[in-house]
C-alpha cells in the first residue's frame, strides 16, 4: 500500500501502484500544491482523501508535468484551484488551465514553486518543478525510474538529452529528484539516464547517417542501452525528424 514520503520541508511523494506514478504535494502557508492528479476521477478522489492525512488547507494549485492521462485525468477532482501547465500540453491535449511558455512562479504565501520549461523531450510541453526552498525537482516524465524513458509517438528523441541537460544544470549533489513512474532518484542517476538517452539519438542519427533503412533501423539489436523494442517510437520519431536517409554515395573510379 502506497504512503506519503517527506523529502524536504512540507514536500511530499507518493508513489501509486496504479501506473506506478509519483504525485506531489507541497504545502505553503497559503494552501497546498498538487503535481500531478492520477489517472482517473475515482484515483483522483482517493487522492483527495490521502492529501487529508497531510493537511487540512485547501489545494489551491494543480500542476501538470505534462498530458498524459496518468498525469491529468484526476484534475476534475480539484475543481477550486488553478491548474498549471505548460502550453504546448495544454494545446495538444486541449486542456484547460493557466499556461505559461518559459517559467512561471507560484506564490504559496510563506514558500514559492518554480515551473520550468526546459525543451523537448517526452512530449513538447514537458514542465520541471522546481521547490527551491527543499531543494527538490519533481521532472514527471522527462526521467524514470523502475522502466526505460517512454518513448511514444508525440517524443523528441533527438532533443531528449539536450533537454535533460538543462534540467540537471540546475541542480545541486543533494538535490532530490522525482521522476514520473517508480522510485525518488539523486543527481547520479538522473546523469546516467542523460547519458543513456543520449546513446539513443547517437545511435539513431548514425544508422541515418550510414544509410540505414528504417526498416532496418527498427530491427538494429546494437548499441542501445534499452532493448530494441521500447525504442520503436523513438527510432521512428527520429528518423522523421532527420528525413529519408540517402544512400552513402560510393567513391568516383578512375581509368581502369
Amino acid at each position: 500500500m502506497s504512503t506519503w514520503a517527506e523529502i524536504g520541508d512540507r514536500t511530499w511523494v507518493r508513489r501509486y501502484e496504479e501506473w506506478d506514478l509519483n504525485v506531489g504535494l507541497v504545502v505553503g502557508s497559503d494552501g497546498a500544491l498538487v503535481i500531478d492528479t492520477r489517472a482517473t476521477a475515482e484515483e483522483a478522489e482517493q487522492l483527495r482523501e490521502h492529501i487529508r492525512e497531510l493537511t487540512d488547507l485547501p489545494v489551491k494549485w494543480v500542476v501538470n508535468t505534462h498530458a498524459h492521462f496518468d498525469h491529468v485525468a484526476g484534475n476534475s477532482a480539484f475543481p477550486d484551484a488553478t491548474v498549471y501547465l505548460h502550453e504546448n500540453a495544454a494545446a495538444e491535449e486541449k486542456l484547460s488551465g493557466t499556461t505559461f511558455a518559459a517559467a512561471k512562479v507560484v506564490d504559496l504565501g510563506d514558500r514559492r514553486v518554480e515551473l520550468l520549461y526546459v525543451g523537448n523531450a517526452h512530449t513538447s510541453g514537458d514542465t520541471v518543478v522546481v521547490v527551491p526552498d527543499a531543494d527538490v525537482f519533481f521532472v514527471g516524465d522527462l526521467l524514470e525510474e523502475s522502466a526505460p524513458p517512454s518513448y511514444g509517438e508525440d517524443s523528441f528523441p533527438l532533443e531528449w538529452p539536450d533537454t535533460i541537460q538543462s534540467a540537471i544544470g540546475m541542480m545541486t549533489p543533494d538535490t532530490t529528484i522525482v521522476p514520473g513512474h517508480g522510485a525518488v532518484v539523486d543527481l547520479e542517476f538522473a546523469r546516467d539516464q542523460a547519458m543513456d538517452l543520449g546513446k539513443v539519438a547517437n545511435t539513431i542519427s548514425t544508422l541515418h547517417h550510414a544509410g540505414t533503412s528504417l526498416d532496418d533501423a527498427l530491427r538494429h539489436t546494437e548499441d542501445w542501452p534499452w532493448p530494441v523494442d521500447k525504442l520503436q517510437d523513438a527510432i521512428r520519431r527520429g528518423y522523421q525528424a532527420l528525413g529519408t536517409p540517402q544512400r552513402p554515395s560510393l567513391p568516383l573510379l578512375g581509368p581502369g
